[in-house]
């Protein structure tokens, strides 16, 4: 009876491990600099292969890529990128990293929030959501 009860209690350990899935911070941070880096460089091709297509349906590609380069255009060069929050929000159809970003410019300054999902369905990340709010100084 006890090794019955063992064997149950493992059983059910394994299958609850194998269904929880790794965390994939450390992944989301990768592709949140690998971001970072093609939008100062303004590699706008870049930086949009690493989007999910869904964003794209919303907000046509075009339109996304002159919100960028207005902003820089008018906020001068990126100085540096600061992740003001972070968190992850678990649901049934993937994970989200959320990030809060506090960009300085030149002239001025800009708040991004970038999302990155990481779909339940297979194990690529990518940006499901970006926002930009600009401020001069």
């Amino acid at each position: 009876m006890f090794n019955r009860l063992i064997a149950i209690f493992t059983t059910l350990f394994l299958l609850t491990s194998c269904l929880t899935q790794a965390d994939k911070q450390l992944q989301a941070d990768a592709l949140l600099n690998q971001f970072h880096q093609a939008i100062q460089m303004q590699q706008w091709d870049a930086a949009q292969k690493l989007f999910d297509p869904s964003f794209f349906k919303s907000q046509p590609r075009a339109v996304w890529q002159k919100k960028m380069s207005d902003t820089q255009h008018s906020l001068g060069k990126i100085l540096s990128f600061n992740i003001s929050s972070k968190s992850k929000d678990p649901r049934f159809s993937g994970d989200f990293y959320i990030y809060t970003i506090a960009v300085q410019h030149e002239h001025g300054f800009s708040n991004e929030t970038v999302t990155i999902l990481k779909n339940i369905d297979n194990d690529h990340l990518s940006i499901a959501g970006h926002q930009t709010k600009t401020r001069r100084k």
